[in-house]
């Protein structure tokens, strides 16, 4: 969990600090600073007092000064990279497409990262990549609720026997009744609208049921498996397609070391399908929680190949629902609503709150 003195700075600080670097440009070279280099410091001393409302009247080449004087400053935030792509959506995306960031060491529950990533107004596009290991079940099913995902890579340990003592839970993985859910909500709210790839590693207790499941995902254009032992041994040499889904080989998609990589080569070929509701000129966000480094183990890929799935598109198809004992509906069901209250609980939630203190109007006119 995150230290209490980096927590109580608010979820966005717990990874970075708000200040600017004590003593950073008190001088220049002629002697005392300028007004508006005054004004500058006081508007970013401390970025937990900004929000994209206080920019509204800020017209944009202030805007794009202060950005400058933050990358001189080195204190380039995501929180800020955020505001900049909230509260100028055109301009801004010419000098910032892209932002990385790392999560190696979560020191959060995973729901207040999902906060962080999340853009109902869709900002930003968000290509997530998730170490499943750190994550609760209820957790994975709020994936659903990142509105802006174009991109989801799920990855667990190739090994779970042998790395838990007593007192550790089991690993957590992805599982058919879990992207059921995900399959229904996508159905019942229009979840996933924009989710056009996945990458699934070591994910052993996925069954071909999933694929079908995963139709229901409307932009989904791709599923790359790596280790799925539930879904690959299923696969014969003569097998072509397997529940609504081609098996094709594309290296530039299985080469791909990262998921951002893979989205990009996904674009570049020409298949990344319908872009009518997300603008392609979007920033992306490529966020990573947890370590990735069992996509690389060198010991699961010398034996395994990944299989690289593109949706079928038919004019005939119809869907059907894939019939489930009752009793295991019921206990779903059950879930299921407690799902949805934990996310509507969790979604009144504002990662960018107006903040009470000081008013920076006046001091953001001294720039003007």
């Amino acid at each position: 969990m995150a230290p209490a003195l980096a927590l109580s700075r608010g979820t966005s600080w717990v990874h970075e600090s708000p200040y600017l670097p004590l003593g950073w440009e008190e001088t220049n070279e002629i002697g005392s600073p300028s007004l508006k280099h005054s004004a500058m410091k006081r508007v970013l001393s401390d970025q937990r007092a900004l929000t994209p409302e206080i920019f509204a009247a800020v017209p944009w080449h202030i805007a794009n000064y202060l950005w400058d004087c933050l990358g001189r400053s080195k204190k380039r935030t995501f929180y800020m990279w955020k505001l900049f792509a909230t509260a100028y959506p055109l301009q801004f995306r010419e000098h910032s497409r892209y932002r990385s960031m790392k999560i190696e060491g979560p020191k959060m529950p995973m729901r207040d990262y999902f906060g962080l990533v999340r853009s109902e107004s869709l900002r930003w596009r968000l290509a997530l990549t998730l170490a499943v290991e750190f994550a609760t079940v209820p957790e994975l099913v709020e994936i659903t609720t990142l509105t802006n995902l174009i991109a989801l890579e799920i990855i667990s340990p190739p090994f779970t026997q042998g790395i838990l003592n007593d007192t550790e839970l089991p690993v957590t993985m992805l599982n058919d009744r879990i992207i059921r859910t995900w399959s229904e909500l996508a159905r019942a709210s229009k979840a996933f609208t924009h989710l056009q790839i996945m990458r699934l590693y070591h994910q052993k207790d996925l069954s071909t049921v999933a694929l079908r499941y995963m139709k229901d995902f409307p932009s989904l254009r791709f599923i790359i498996v790596h280790n799925c032992q539930g879904i690959t041994s299923k696969l014969s040499d003569n097998c072509t397609e397997i529940n609504g889904w081609e098996i094709v080989a594309i290296p530039q998609l299985t080469k791909s070391t990262t998921l951002y990589g893979c989205y990009t080569t996904m674009k570049d070929l020409g298949e990344e399908g319908d872009q009518s509701v997300m603008d392609g000129d979007i920033p992306v966000l490529d966020f990573q929680i947890g370590h990735t480094i069992h996509r690389e183990n060198k010991r699961i890929e010398a034996r395994t190949q990944p299989i690289c799935l593109k949706k079928c598109i038919t004019s005939t198809e119809t869907e059907t629902e894939i019939p489930e004992p009752v009793t295991k509906k019921a206990k779903l069901n059950g879930e299921r609503k407690q799902i949805d209250l934990d996310t509507r609980n969790k979604t009144r939630r504002s990662v960018m709150k107006d903040r009470k203190g000081r008013d920076l109007g006046g001091v953001l006119e001294e720039l003007m």
